[in-house]
């Protein structure tokens, strides 16, 4: 019976240990007809895309930097997140009618979902969420924006941001001593402030 009980409490802790420690942040499985794709952000910060049709196999694969990782990861983990979560089906069907599931791991290895076709009216947040893993997927091959595309003499009052989930931001003030950008969104009431050296890894070019 002792042993018995501790294989149990070993396997216990174990899928414990395991949920701590999720493999990836996000992925994003979109199927139409008999073709796939899937992108997938690993924790490690290793960026994958893999698409099948016809019969054929395409992957793609990019180390994402530690700051834009970190970046992705506050995005996707915010508490405010989560309100994208549930199920967005239009309930049309068809072999063009893209069906998705996107699955966002907590840091605790839990997970919530998202789910929703090409026909679905979903929510703004759900919206934030869609349009930050369109930015990965066509991020491939890309020149990645740089500190150095967001000069002081573009960044001033009423200077429209647009961040990397789809979400536009106003300039309001640029603190040259301390180099803090304060932004605020339309649908926000509340200012958010920005390194100015960290732009990039959160917003597009002016």
């Amino acid at each position: 019976m002792r042993r018995v009980l501790g294989a149990g409490l070993v396997m216990a802790l174990s899928a414990i240990a395991g949920a701590a420690t999720p493999t990836y942040l996000v992925e994003w499985l979109s199927r139409t007809g008999e073709a796939t794709q899937r992108v997938t952000l690993f924790s490690d910060g290793v960026l994958v895309r893999k698409s099948t049709a016809d019969g054929k196999t395409e992957m793609k694969k990019r180390k994402l930097s530690a700051t834009e990782y970190d970046s992705y990861a506050a995005m996707f983990r915010a508490p405010e997140a989560e309100q994208a979560a549930g199920v967005f089906q239009s309930g049309i069907s068809g072999e063009g009618v893209a069906q998705s599931v996107i699955t966002v791991t907590r840091a605790d290895g839990s997970v919530w979902k998202l789910e929703f076709d090409s026909f679905s009216a979903v929510t703004l947040e759900a919206q934030r969420i869609k349009a930050a893993l369109e930015d990965l997927r066509v991020s491939f091959g890309k020149a990645m924006a740089s500190s150095a595309d967001f000069p002081v003499e573009k960044l001033t009052p009423g200077t429209i941001l647009r961040r990397r989930d789809g979400v536009a931001f106003r300039v309001i003030h640029y603190d040259d001593h301390a180099g803090i950008v304060e932004v605020k969104a339309e649908s926000e009431p509340y200012s958010q402030f920005y390194k100015l050296e960290n732009l990039h890894l959160s917003f597009y070019p002016p």
